[in-house]
């Protein structure tokens, strides 16, 4: 499963970028959206990567978030608070040491923000 969080808000966004946030359900600066994994999903999340961060998630995470939110399964969107200690560098990709793109662990930011 994949899970996406919304890092930056909607102000200045491309339409077609905006677009594609909007059909992956991340209306909101802190949301985060589960999916099954699949190669649109992926193509729009390579789209929509200078605005949100992405990745596999755990299981256990999935489990923490039904926990703590309720209906939290593939298709959903949940409206979360900001990470404990904040995000890193909100304009540069997680390669870069900011919090934009593809992460190798979505699990510790997304259990920051629970």
């Amino acid at each position: 499963m994949i899970a996406a969080v919304k890092v930056r808000g909607n102000v200045d966004v491309a339409k077609p970028i905006k677009d594609t946030m909007k059909n992956l359900g991340l209306d909101k600066r802190n949301q985060i959206g589960l999916y099954e994994d699949s190669d649109s999903l992926r193509g729009m999340l390579d789209k929509a990567k200078d605005y949100i961060a992405y990745g596999e998630v755990s299981e256990e995470t999935v489990e923490m978030l039904e926990d703590r939110y309720g209906d939290a399964e593939a298709g959903n969107t949940i409206s979360a608070k900001p990470p404990k200690k904040g995000f890193r560098n909100t304009r540069k990709n997680v390669n870069q040491g900011g919090s934009l793109g593809n992460h190798e662990n979505i699990d510790d930011l997304i259990q920051r923000m629970a």
